[in-house]
């Protein structure tokens, strides 16, 4: 039997070779594995080794193994993405939402994995609404290095760029690794990027598995809850304040969830009084995300919140809506720089999140390829992925004639 460890996703174990490096002799089961062992690569304990088959084996072990370094690179993250998720998500060049994706479509009540709700317009929406501006190109100007760092929740991060509030690896992820392994692979990516990472909640597991894992992080990571009870939600943002989180949120929107639907999980809408009284129950910066309009957008600058989230759930929750990059003027315009307005919204690349900042957001979000890497590859692929991202936004700035971030705004636009 062959095994993956699911928190690096690096080091593989065949159990009939055995390896010599971990000293592990040839034909020891990983149930002899003493207790004491631990991954040589991410140091985590054999409790991590997860069957894994022999397709996916294969790309893992050259990577372990150094046979072909050059390989290690989003292509080959990707490839074993592609391979974990397979009937789930085609990890396509380009993720769209489109008809012949295999994440799209009806599914009937059956769980929609990496798509959309209902026939999924709504992801395809938001793709086709962000390209749908261009990008002026402007060269003419002396030559200055962008400066690309934020400060925003009292950190300061290298880019306006950060991990989306992602959860739910058993339901829409192929159950490829468990969820803890996930959120530590997106928030330690993030963070050794030089940025943060977002992590949600999911039915499936304990409502505090996402906040806890922030903790054990340092606190350097936002966890963002679906919107349960407000009892329970009070107690949640209670123990994130203990555990000296950056930031913490609600994912409003996810009273549409189709997860949260059993008596012991359920979601809800938010009034503004609770959204107030959300706020005021700790002293940490509050986000309020799923916000796609400017009506909303003041109701959250009124709450004393601190970060307004444009977000539709990626599409996950609602079809026929429109898409985030339709709204984000709208809800800039509404805020009025009060607060930092956050907006995913199918942000694939560094140009995308340039088109996202220019519309008036301070940050933009990445979701699904980040999902993907961490699957893969966990912290190194997800900085892979963002430093990828980061390069296409500075080489999108000198391009468009942008030095700084102030500089970017909506004349770099043509719609």
């Amino acid at each position: 039997m062959k095994y993956i460890c699911t928190y690096c996703n690096v080091f593989v174990y065949d159990e009939e070779k055995g390896d010599t490096n971990a000293l592990l002799e040839p034909g020891t089961k990983v149930e002899n594995i003493t207790e004491k062992w631990r991954c040589p690569v991410c140091g985590m304990p054999k409790t991590f080794l997860k069957p894994v088959s022999d397709d996916v084996f294969a790309l893992k072990i050259v990577a372990y193994q150094g046979e072909d370094e050059e390989t290690s690179d989003l292509n080959h993250y990707r490839s074993i993405a592609r391979g974990m998720l397979t009937g789930t998500c085609g990890v396509y060049s380009i993720c769209d939402g489109q008809r012949d994706r295999i994440c799209t479509g009806q599914k009937f009540g059956a769980p929609i994995g990496m798509g959309g709700a209902g026939q999924a317009r709504t992801f395809e929406t938001n793709y086709n609404a962000l390209q749908e501006y261009r990008l002026k190109m402007r060269v003419v100007k002396a030559h200055h290095e962008p400066e690309m760092s934020i400060n925003i929740f009292g950190k300061e991060i290298v880019a306006p760029v950060m991990g989306a509030s992602l959860s739910g690896v058993k339901l829409s992820l192929n159950d490829a690794i468990p969820e803890q392994s996930f959120y530590r692979g997106l928030l330690n990516g993030a963070r050794t990027f030089g940025s943060v990472g977002l992590v949600g909640n999911t039915p499936t597991a304990p409502e505090d598995l996402g906040v806890n894992t922030v903790g054990e992080n340092g606190g350097w990571g936002i966890p963002i809850f679906k919107p349960q009870s407000q009892e329970l939600l009070i107690q949640l943002f209670k123990l994130a304040e203990e555990k000296d989180v950056i930031a913490l949120g609600v994912d409003l929107e996810g009273a549409g969830s189709t997860f949260w639907t059993s008596p012991e999980k359920r979601v809800y809408r938010k009034s503004e009084k609770e959204l107030e009284e959300l706020v005021d129950c700790v002293e940490k910066p509050v986000i309020f995300k799923g916000i796609m309009g400017g009506e909303d957008a003041l109701k959250v600058v009124d709450s004393g919140a601190s970060a307004c989230y444009v977000s539709n759930h990626g599409g996950r929750v609602m079809d026929g809506g429109q898409g985030v990059a339709e709204v984000i003027p709208e809800v800039a315009d509404a805020v009025s720089g009060k607060i930092p307005v956050m907006a995913d919204g199918t942000v694939r690349t560094g140009f995308d999140v340039l088109k996202v900042l220019a519309l008036g957001a301070d940050v933009a979000l990445i979701g699904r390829p980040l999902a993907q890497m961490a699957i893969a590859g966990g912290e190194i692929a997800v900085k892979m992925y963002l430093d990828y991202v980061k390069d296409d936004l500075r080489r999108g700035m000198i391009l468009t004639g942008c030095d700084n971030l102030e500089e970017i705004n909506r004349d770099i636009l043509v719609k």
